[in-house]
Order: structure tokens, then C-alpha cells, then sequence
């Protein structure tokens, strides 16, 4: 590690974007040098905001003439890849919103990029060091539930699935992957309107939801997904479609088989991780016999900043940051064999697919069988 603070160019004035330079304003060992967006409006208004002179349209310029140690892309989806493989391609690593990209074609190319160069690339899937997850993948490491059987994601509803799982779905599969690894399979079922989802119920995702990011290709208003994981762990994720957000559910389930583990990660950052000492969950009556893990001692650091920090030590030491792009792509992978799997009657997919393309993009304008 060195003493210099690490430079840093932002892409996507929006509101993520200002989420990000919030965060990096309080950072002592960072330095805002750079912002880009395409509306000159926008970037002049950060570029004021946050005392920035660096003021570009083009990422590519923007990174020649700044100079940057690492570049954050904090566009809506569709803007990730270009931006992204720029920097990486100078040399510059990388801080890329979820999810990683639209498709696979385009993780695939921004993975290569940063293996070329030996830039960093993490994917900002800032779940990964949430406190209570860190406390629970420590747990889990002391047998402290037994042997993982199964993971369980749990997510905040408030929208159909198919934006969900663009929207949210991958920091579901990231923490599912903290305790597991990667997937070998899924079999999976989309529904939309009470039915079978059929090829023409694909959509855009702000044709589904206007509010909603520009994410692509999307359908269904529940769905349901299995994984199989290295060593028979079984994992599953359910989308219910339930009109309210709940933040209260989101997170994930640990079952051991001595015990459990239940991880939410939104709200209170020492009110996040659960256990019940024994496998089954019994008797609803039975609820009481949960307890809270104090995290009091295990650094209850917004997990944003220990994703900056994280990647400011990849940089220094050339080691592999949080939720590096190999692992940010498996979580989208995860999404993507969900599709796979109910375009093939919900028989089970290999993963990673070896159809690199989005399922749904060939699925919809495929003439009827």
C-alpha cells in the first residue's frame, strides 16, 4: 500500500452516480479528478456540486486526460460495457455497477478486457461485504450450523420479477454464492398473469416497469429458480411478485444441518444477521427460539466503503478486489439460466450457458414452433 490517494473518474451523472460520489467525498484517501456523462447538463451540475473540473462527454478522452487509478460506471445497465472496457483497456481498473451488463457476450468482453491488462474490475455488488454476510460466511467457515445443504434468497418485491431480477436479482446471487460457490445448473419456471410465460411476454424492462433502469430484455411477474451447487448444496430463489417492496425480507437463508443462518441487509447494519441452533425451523409458535449475532465488534462499515477500500488494496497490491468480475458475472449468469432453463421447459441448464447470447433476445423473435 502506498500513501497516495487513489484518483478516481465517474461515469453517469444520475443518481447512482451521485450516490457513488457522495460516498467518495467522504473518503479521505480518494480523490474525485473526473466526471463524464452525456447530457453536458449533468455533469456540469456534479461537476459544481462536488468542486470537479474534469468535465467529459467521452469516457475514453476522460480517461486519457485525467489520469485516473480507477474509473466508477454508475450508468443504467445498457452503458456499462463501453465505459468500462475503455478504461480497462488503458490500464485503468474498473468499479462497474450492477448488474455486470445486458448479456453475457458483453461480461464476457469486460472479464477479457481486465485479464488482458491486469486492471481490476469489481462489480458493485456491495451486499457481498455487508457486515452481517461477513460475519455469517465466518460462522459458516467454524461449523457453526454444520454442513451448508441449502440457500435460500429472499428478495425485497415491489416489482414484477423480471425487473427484479435485473434490478436486485444478482446481490441475491452474490450473497448466495458467498456460502456456495458457483452454480453448476438451474431449472427454473417464469409466470406472467397466471400463466407459463411464452415467448411474447418478453419485453424491455421500462416497457414492464417506466420507473425502473434501462436493464434490457425482461419477463415474467413471478418466477421461481433451483440451483446445484459443488458438493450437493442446493439453492432457490422465488420472486412472488407481492405489490410492496419489503425491505424486512431481503437477504438470504443459510440451512446447515445444525442449524440455520438468516441474513437481511437492509436497514440497521447490526440488526442484520440471525441464527436458529438447530436445523429445522419447527412450529411457527417456535419463532422466539431465534437469536440476534451481535456485530458490534466486526466493523460496521457501510459496505460501499469497504467495497472502495477493498478495491483500493487490489490496486496497490495487485490482488483481486470484492466481488471481482469473474464473480460479478457468475451472479448475472445465475439470472440469465433462469431464462435458459424456462425456454427449455424448465429442464435443467449447465452453467456457466454456452449460448452467450441473452435467452430471451433470440426467444422472442423466434417464429412459433
Amino acid at each position: 500500500m502506498t500513501d497516495r490517494r487513489t484518483r478516481v473518474a465517474l461515469v453517469g451523472c444520475g443518481g447512482m452516480g451521485r450516490h457513488h460520489l457522495n460516498v467518495l467525498r467522504s473518503l479521505p484517501d480518494f480523490e474525485i479528478v473526473g466526471l463524464c456523462d452525456v447530457s453536458a447538463e449533468a455533469r456540469e451540475a456534479c461537476g459544481a456540486e462536488y468542486g470537479v473540473d474534469g468535465l467529459h462527454e467521452d469516457a475514453g478522452v476522460m480517461c486519457d486526460a485525467e489520469s485516473p487509478d480507477l474509473v466508477t460506471v454508475a450508468t443504467q445497465t445498457r452503458h456499462h460495457h463501453d465505459p468500462t472496457v475503455a478504461a480497462l483497456r488503458r490500464g485503468i481498473s474498473v468499479m462497474c455497477e450492477k448488474p455486470i451488463a445486458l448479456d453475457l457476450r458483453e461480461a464476457d468482453a469486460m472479464v477479457e478486457a481486465a485479464a488482458a491488462s491486469g486492471a481490476k474490475l469489481a462489480i458493485h455488488q456491495q451486499n457481498h461485504m455487508h457486515p452481517g454476510i461477513r460475519k455469517a460466511v465466518e460462522m459458516v467457515g467454524q461449523g457453526a450450523i454444520g454442513d451448508v445443504m441449502l440457500v435460500r434468497g429472499r428478495n425485497k418485491a415491489g416489482r414484477k420479477s423480471g425487473n427484479e431480477f435485473m434490478e436486485m436479482g444478482t446481490h441475491i446471487t452474490d450473497m448466495m454464492m458467498r456460502f456456495a460457490g458457483p452454480p453448476e445448473w438451474c431449472s427454473a419456471s417464469v409466470f406472467y398473469e397466471g400463466r407459463l410465460a411464452t415467448r411474447g411476454d418478453v419485453m424491455h424492462a421500462q416497457e414492464m416497469s417506466p420507473r425502473d433502469r434501462d436493464s434490457g430484455y425482461v419477463m415474467g411477474s413471478r418466477a421461481t429458480g433451483r440451483y446445484g451447487f459443488a458438493g450437493g448444496v442446493m439453492g432457490e430463489i422465488v420472486f412472488l411478485d407481492y405489490a410492496k417492496t419489503d425491505n424486512t425480507n431481503y437477504g438470504v437463508d443459510v440451512l446447515g444441518t445444525e442449524g440455520q443462518l438468516a441474513v437481511r441487509t437492509s436497514g440497521d447494519l447490526n440488526d442484520s444477521l440471525w441464527n436458529l441452533p438447530r436445523p429445522m425451523e419447527g412450529h411457527p409458535s417456535q419463532a422466539s427460539d431465534w437469536h440476534q449475532i451481535n456485530l458490534s465488534n466486526a466493523g460496521l462499515e457501510s459496505p460501499i466503503i469497504s467495497m472502495y477500500r477493498g478495491m483500493a488494496t487490489a490496486i496497490a497490491d495487485d490482488s483481486q478486489p470484492p466481488c471481482d468480475g469473474v464473480t460479478g458475472r457468475w451472479g448475472f449468469e445465475m439470472i440469465m439460466g433462469v431464462y435458459a432453463s424456462h425456454i427449455a421447459d424448465g429442464a435443467r441448464v449447465g452453467l456457466p450457458l454456452s449460448d452467450r447470447a441473452h435467452p430471451l433476445e433470440g426467444w422472442a423473435i423466434a417464429p412459433d414452433a
